[in-house]
């Protein structure tokens, strides 16, 4: 049996698919942090990172040991709230860090191009597209586009991990890696 987590990281929709791959059985969560909650955008980070870690005890407490995570990377190009983008993705990964263990701890970043390409077969998918992706290829209905990207995001972890695919998916998928905390130098 393998566990994978999928996280669409956002602040309006921070949504947690766990899959279990033998009894095709998942969990989600989908919580939201709005900025006027929260006296300063370190209680709110704190919040996230608080809300993960319970998130993924009780994914481990429901289905066992989680395997592998895939996290949505970030948007090339985007111009506006990275740096919020940045810092969310920071205290998602501490709570994985805090609560898994190695390797699970460190997620696997799928760039939305990759996830979109691995759901529908093309990387500029809409979200109507996605949604109606994934319950055409896996029978799995939702109505918020955040959970549907994390139960796909569940599903290429579990793609990768296993090494079973199409081989589109596969070649999809070929290059991820688990981010380890590197940075690269330009």
């Amino acid at each position: 049996m393998t566990v994978c987590l999928g996280i669409d990281q956002s602040y309006s929709g921070l949504a947690m698919v766990a899959y279990d791959s033998e009894t095709t059985v998942w969990k989600d969560s989908l919580n939201a942090f709005p900025a006027d909650r929260y006296v300063s955008q370190s209680d709110r980070l704190d919040a996230v990172q608080v809300r993960v870690g319970l998130n993924v005890r009780d994914v481990e407490n429901t289905l066992g040991r989680i395997d592998v995570v895939a996290m949505e990377g970030y948007a090339p190009g985007a111009k506006f709230g990275r740096e919020l983008a940045g810092e969310l993705g920071g205290a998602v990964k501490l709570a994985l860090l805090d609560v898994l263990n190695n390797p699970a701890c460190y997620p696997l970043i799928v760039a939305p191009t990759k996830l979109k390409k691995y759901t529908t077969g093309k990387g500029t998918a809409a979200k109507a597209e996605m949604l109606l992706a994934v319950y055409k290829k896996w029978g799995v209905t939702y109505s918020d586009d955040n959970l549907a990207d994390a139960y796909s995001l569940a599903r290429a972890a579990d793609t990768w991990f296993s090494r079973t695919g199409t081989k589109t998916e596969m070649e999809t998928l070929k290059d991820l890696k688990r981010f380890k905390g590197e940075t690269h130098l330009v």
